[in-house]
C-alpha cells in the first residue's frame, strides 16, 4: 500500500471539518454527492463545504458520467454467444436470429463472419454452428419448424411473438408457457 493510500484511508475515517474519528458512538456521515470525505455532523458540513465545493462538484460530475456512460453488465436479451457483449434492447437493427441454429448474433459478429467468408471466397454460413446459410425464404422457415418441433426455447418464444402479432393470444401463450 502506498503512503497516498493511507493518508487517504486514514481520512475516510475521520471527519473532514473537525477531525474526530468514527468510533462506536460516533458515526460519520460520507457526502452526499460525492463519497470522497466524511462529516460527524451536519454543522461540520456545512462548515467544510467552501473548502470542499469544487472537488465535491468534480467528482459528482466524474460519478454521474460513469453512471451515465456504463454499460450494463447484461440485458433481458442475454449475451452474444459469439463477442460475449450484451444485447442491446434494439431488436430490429442490433441482432439476428439464425434459422439454423436459433441463437441470436449481434450484428457486428454477422458482419465480421460475413467479411471473413467473402474474404476466402467461402460459402456464407451462420457465425455460430458455421452450418450453411438458406438460400430462400422458404428454406429458412423449414429450419426454424425444425427448431421449434425440437423445443428450442428462443423459436418457441420468436413463434409465441409471431401469433401475439396475429392476435393469436392463445396460440401466443401455449409457445411462450412451452418456451419458459
Amino acid at each position: 500500500m502506498s503512503a497516498e493510500n493511507i493518508v487517504a484511508e486514514a481520512r475516510m475515517m475521520c471527519c473532514a471539518s473537525c477531525g474526530i474519528a468514527e468510533v462506536d458512538d460516533i458515526k460519520l456521515m460520507d457526502c452526499d454527492a460525492c463519497d470522497l470525505v466524511r462529516y460527524c455532523s451536519d454543522e461540520c458540513k456545512e462548515d467544510h463545504r467552501p473548502q470542499h465545493e469544487a472537488t465535491c462538484k468534480e467528482r459528482a460530475a466524474e460519478l454521474r458520467d460513469e453512471k451515465l456512460f456504463m454499460q450494463p453488465e447484461s440485458s433481458h436479451r442475454g449475451d452474444c454467444p459469439i463477442c460475449c457483449l450484451p444485447h442491446p434492447l434494439d431488436l430490429e437493427t442490433s441482432m439476428m436470429m439464425q434459422s439454423c441454429c436459433s441463437k441470436l448474433i449481434c450484428r457486428g459478429c454477422d458482419y465480421a463472419s460475413t467479411e471473413r467468408e467473402v474474404g476466402e471466397n467461402r460459402q456464407p454460413t451462420c457465425p455460430f454452428c458455421r452450418h450453411p446459410l438458406p438460400k430462400t425464404k422458404k428454406e429458412a422457415n423449414v429450419s426454424f419448424k425444425k427448431r421449434v418441433a425440437a423445443n428450442d426455447p428462443d423459436a418457441l418464444c420468436v413463434m409465441g411473438t409471431e401469433h401475439f402479432v396475429k392476435e393469436d393470444y392463445v396460440g401466443a401463450f401455449e409457445y411462450w408457457t412451452k418456451a419458459a
